[in-house]
């Protein structure tokens, strides 16, 4: 059998988690649970929130396959009953020492390493306390799409709004400790990517027509021009660049966020020598994912969001990805957020579902028993400790 439980774990993609102190049930709930179907996003609708509504949101999401498994694995940890009430109220008396049972937590799964993207939540945590709090080495990784948001509220030229760009990306892998750079023009205006849009012409035009108030087509130009700007600033810098790809919230569409719509920019000539972290393996698309990781060299990916939110997928998804995924490209990651529950649910999850697709391959005699242990290491934190230099 392959034992994974024991290995060392990266989280390859996640998030900064704010320090919470007790939760009701409802709470713990709604922090823990996949951002879909929430009260935020009904009031969007014109859908008043009240108690019906809330009530039915906390049922569905407590009906998930995820949510069932994270109470189970937590009863386990906690050494209570396995169910919401009793697992809430462990958790409350653990967590009185906080950094005491985020340890206990990520010793529980050997989480190691969190590789976080300070792009979310907004407004972010202070870095520095986060970095503190936690007792596993954290890896910063700067988003773009905020920054762009700010530059465009800005009253300043293309040329002001370029430099800045460049000089606040260059001044955070520069001098801020930033490890590399993370898109999510997935949800903006999708993948379908020219690699043409890197062109200054095309910068400038789109901007000043967002100046003129004709928004549309040209504020996509103008996200696909700064994309291509970013990409360019990692070989630079010689960091990955992670794209979102596949599932998201609600607001995803998810036939623009497939990964093989990244493929005539990630082929470009101009920017092969980019490290590229797909993240989220593009689920439901994961077999793309593992073609692009086998036919563009420098093209990784991560399994993030599928594992630990399509709890039963987690296997497949592991499956799906190295049908032709090189092991040595392939990545654990969460996507953690909210809460450190969410993160050691992926790890404990990660983990058996890693087993059970190495074991397949093992079974299939695809793999050697001796392989498949080894990759098991390097998809759970060797690949990702590579790719980002941490043992530098």
């Amino acid at each position: 059998m392959i034992d994974t439980s024991a290995l060392p774990v990266v989280d390859v993609h996640c998030h900064p988690f704010v320090k919470q102190g007790e939760l009701a049930a409802e709470e713990f709930t709604n922090l823990v649970s996949f951002p879909g179907g929430s009260v935020e996003y009904m009031a969007e609708g014109g859908v008043a929130a009240g108690d019906d509504l809330i009530y039915e949101i906390q049922r569905v999401r407590q009906d998930v396959v995820y949510f069932r498994y994270l109470v189970h694995r937590l009863a386990e940890f906690l050494d209570c009953k396995p169910d919401l009430d009793s697992v809430v109220d462990a958790r409350n008396r653990a967590i009185q020492d906080y950094a005491g049972y985020v340890k206990r937590l990520f010793d529980d799964c050997s989480l190691t390493a969190l590789v976080t993207d300070f792009g979310y939540p907004r407004p972010p945590p202070d870095r520095a306390q986060f970095t503190e709090d936690m007792p596993v080495e954290v890896v910063p990784i700067y988003r773009i799409e905020p920054l762009i948001a700010e530059l465009l509220k800005e009253d300043i030229d293309w040329g002001e709004f370029r430099q800045r760009y460049d000089d606040v990306l260059a001044r955070a892998m520069e001098q801020e400790g930033y490890r590399g750079l993370k898109s999510i023009i997935a949800y903006r205006t999708g993948l379908d990517i020219s690699p043409l849009s890197r062109t200054p012409d095309q910068g400038l035009q789109s901007w000043d027509a967002i100046q003129r108030g004709i928004g549309g087509e040209a504020m996509k130009k103008l996200r696909d021009h700064l994309f291509c700007r970013a990409l360019e600033l990692c070989m630079e810098y010689e960091v990955p660049m992670q794209i979102h790809t596949g599932i998201g919230d609600h607001e995803v569409n998810l036939t623009l966020c497939r990964p093989a719509l990244l493929m005539d920019v990630l082929r470009f000539p101009t920017f092969r020598a980019c490290r590229v972290l797909l993240v989220h393996s593009g689920y439901p698309y994961s077999s793309e994912a593992g073609y692009m990781a086998n036919v563009l060299p420098r093209v990784y990916c991560d399994v993030s969001e599928g594992v630990p939110f399509a709890a039963s997928a987690g296997h497949r998804i592991y499956a799906q990805v190295l049908e032709m995924a090189p092991l040595s490209k392939v990545m654990y990651g969460s996507d953690g957020f909210n809460l450190p529950e969410i993160n050691y649910i992926g790890a404990k999850l990660g983990k058996s579902a890693l087993a059970r697709a190495l074991e397949d391959l093992v079974d299939g005699d695809l793999l050697s028993q001796a392989e498949a242990q080894h990759a098991a290491g390097l998809i759970l934190a060797g690949n990702a400790r590579r790719l980002y230099g941490l043992d530098d």
